[in-house]
């Protein structure tokens, strides 16, 4: 995006130095993490950290090992996530169960999980500084698995009487713990006060919610070429997403049937897929989860009105917009 350009240095040091770190370790334990990084992905987290550091007026070098760190970790829960949901393709390519194997695939995953803590421990910031980092980040990581654990056991325990708080939340630790964690990391260690960092890490939670109500619209109005992962394949998985949730209040009983019966099934069958697509798009469903989306993306940014007008706070409010108009 143009509105960052003044960072794709500093960003590109990021992915160097994901892959620098990889490539120092075992090729048969940590092999399949280079090539799976260099699928390429947003990478809007690290983004987000670089230009909230920017923001208070911090150096941006001082923000790429924290936003490095912080991308591996989004990584891991990719390549886990893609396990737990079965998920064929990832960033246009199958995805790393389907081409080596579930054992390969859990266990690179957790060789990221352990190589990035090791990261943490090792940044050069005062003791005092480096604690509050390290708690920072176990905070939102946690945060982030417990969303996805609500998840999985929505659709273990067949539950269907979600409502959208409780959907909300989820995705509150699911997706926007993390790009909250990467607006305060790159605040704090820009020097940011609390009230900053506050204020930071409320733009990057609403964004995130809104960024994962927009990935739950593309994946059932997207192509595959742009969205590089499987069309439909939340309603594969069973997931309860916020146009799930609003179409299961609006529709009839007979449709209510067919919808849960279709996500319960976890049928890839083309015609369930396009019958319970038919049904959201029928009840306004998409329409509503896109309104929803845009919603929040004022919320994120309200949360930075007050902050002074710089070339980063331009690019995080051209970030927010950019969110919800993206097609991939």
């Amino acid at each position: 995006m143009e509105s960052y350009s003044h960072i794709t240095p500093y960003l590109r040091s990021v992915e160097q130095l994901m892959e620098s770190r990889l490539e120092a370790e075992d090729k048969m334990v940590y092999g399949l993490l280079v090539p799976f990084l260099r699928r390429g992905g947003k990478r809007i987290r690290p983004v987000l950290s670089l230009l909230s550091c920017g923001a208070v007026g911090g150096q941006y070098e001082a923000a790429i090992e924290p936003a490095a760190i912080i991308e591996m970790f989004h990584n891991f829960t990719l390549i886990h996530d893609d396990i737990e949901d079965d998920s064929q393709f990832r960033r246009g390519e199958p995805a790393l169960q389907m081409a080596y194997g579930v054992p390969m695939a859990l266990n690179s995953g957790d060789a990221l999980y352990t190589l990035l803590w090791r990261e943490l421990t090792k940044l050069k910031l005062r003791p005092a500084k480096l604690v509050a980092l390290q708690t920072m980040y176990a905070d939102a990581f946690k945060r982030v698995v417990d969303g996805q654990g609500v998840e999985l056991s929505w659709i273990r325990g067949g539950r269907f009487d979600v409502s959208e708080d409780e959907y909300l939340a989820m995705i509150g630790g699911k997706t926007a713990a993390l790009m909250g964690l990467s607006c305060e990391a790159g605040a704090f260690i820009g020097g940011a006060g609390k009230r900053a960092g506050k204020a930071l890490r409320q733009y990057g939670e609403s964004l995130g919610a809104a960024f994962q109500i927009q990935d739950d619209v593309l994946n059932v109005t997207g192509s595959f070429e742009k969205y590089q992962k499987e069309i439909g394949g939340d309603i594969s998985e069973g997931k309860r997403t916020l146009m799930v949730v609003h179409c299961l209040s609006k529709a009839g009983e007979a449709e209510r049937k067919r919808l849960m019966g279709v996500l319960s099934s976890h049928s890839r069958k083309q015609e369930d897929i396009n019958d319970v697509i038919g049904l959201l798009q029928k009840h306004g469903s998409v329409e509503y989860a896109r309104k929803r989306a845009a919603s929040l993306v004022g919320k994120a940014k309200r949360s930075i009105a007050r902050f002074p007008d710089n070339k980063d706070k331009t690019a995080l409010l051209a970030i927010a917009d950019y969110v919800i108009k993206r097609d991939r």
